[in-house]
């Protein structure tokens, strides 16, 4: 979960946005700006070491911003990292991380995620999570959905999944393993969506419950921030009332990642990605185009169906001291099981740039802040580590 929080807007910049975004900026940044002026005692204030021994440590930070759907929201975010061994050089880090929100509407939300790397890195767990009561956006399904005023809707989500991999034998791959995902949504409130009718699929909340297994094969250098190698992940979930879900029906993801150093100060990083299911999902697990990864400047969500593909670009470049900035660019679609739905005149964009700061400086765990712009739609994001 690499994104701590994001404002994903789909009005218009007015001057009153403009000014929301500015808050939200100038709150997010003020850390940063001032390490960046007073970089050695301003980052020892920033990241707090409470544990002894080889690279543990804990970094935290406040944050708010403002948004018509949430209005005034304050939270908090930070991540652990250790090794789980101070005698395997070869280790890479393991992390705890946890972000939380509360908003004057009342809606919240609590995300974290655990990393556990073990034997040389051949063994891994993965522990990620997520607790909310939130206002959501549902524009229908389709490459082609059309912008509506009513779209929102209230819901209730209590998610996790268990991913354990071990070495594998299979040429090539570097782990694979097994996966359990489960979740609890409750629709509180349709508020007029037009597209939420009594013969949308999950209206009516519920749980899913899925086992799985995924294959890995991971060449990169660094966890937090790679700078050559590569990431490949293949992952599939069988979802059944066998395993108590009260939906059926199967989930297959694909993750290619490359990096390469361009200089010692620049890396340019590459992602193809893709999302398909097969049965009867409901509404809100239907693969998503948006968010805070992949096709930044959309909503996560604002383009739905049984199919996603995305892939990106982006440069990472190191400025000065602790501060750097990115440039990224991306392409997507969201369509049905028939293929004359994929078409390259309807590919939507992405475009944007960021600023990246070096929250902890021995794991290189950059506090991010990205401005990305799709099609009629744009979106600040912020967090803790990259994008991918």
């Amino acid at each position: 979960m690499n994104r701590l929080f994001s404002l994903r807007p789909n009005w218009l910049p007015t001057a009153g946005n403009r000014l929301y975004l500015s808050v939200a900026v100038a709150l997010c940044l003020a850390p940063g700006y001032l390490a960046a002026q007073q970089e050695e005692e301003a980052a020892e204030r920033l990241t707090v070491s409470i544990l002894e021994g080889r690279g543990k440590s804990l970094s935290a930070y406040p944050y708010a911003y403002y948004t018509p759907e949430t209005e005034l929201a304050i939270g908090a975010g930070g991540i652990i990292t250790f090794y789980t061994s101070q005698i395997d050089e070869e280790l890479r880090p393991s992390k705890v991380s946890l972000s939380a929100y509360y908003s004057t509407r009342r809606q919240f939300k609590i995300s974290g995620e655990t990393q556990l790397y073990y034997d040389r890195n051949r063994s891994l767990v993965v522990v990620p999570f997520s607790v909310g009561s939130f206002v959501d956006k549902y524009w229908g399904v389709g490459n082609q959905s059309s912008d509506i005023p009513n779209v929102d809707y209230g819901v209730q989500v209590i998610e996790g999944s268990i991913v354990v991999e071990g070495k594998t034998g299979l040429g090539g791959f570097s782990r694979n393993g097994f996966v359990y995902r489960g979740s609890y949504t409750n629709i509180t409130d349709v508020r007029d969506n037009p597209n939420l009718t009594d013969s949308t699929v999950g209206l009516e909340g519920g749980f899913t419950s899925g086992l799985g297994f995924d294959l890995v094969r991971d060449t990169r250098d660094a966890v937090f921030y790679p700078t050559q190698g590569g990431f490949h992940r293949l992952y599939f979930v069988w979802y059944a009332s066998i395993f108590g879900s009260q939906y059926r029906f199967n989930q297959l993801e694909v993750d290619f990642r490359r990096y390469f150093p361009m200089s010692p100060t620049q890396v340019l990083a590459f992602q193809i990605s893709g999302e398909m299911v097969f049965g009867d999902a409901p509404f809100y697990d239907l693969p998503a185009l948006g968010g805070g990864g992949i096709m930044r400047g959309y909503y996560e969500g604002r383009y739905r169906d049984v199919n996603v593909l995305a892939a990106q670009a982006e440069i990472r470049q190191h400025i000065w001291r602790r501060l750097g900035a990115v440039a990224f660019a991306g392409v997507g679609e969201a369509f049905g099981s028939d293929q004359s739905d994929l078409s390259i005149s309807r590919l939507k964009y992405s475009l944007g740039g960021g600023l990246r700061f070096v929250f902890d400086k021995a794991q290189r765990i950059n506090l991010r802040m990205d401005l990305g712009f799709g099609k009629n739609s744009h979106g600040i994001y912020f967090g803790l580590e990259e994008a991918f």
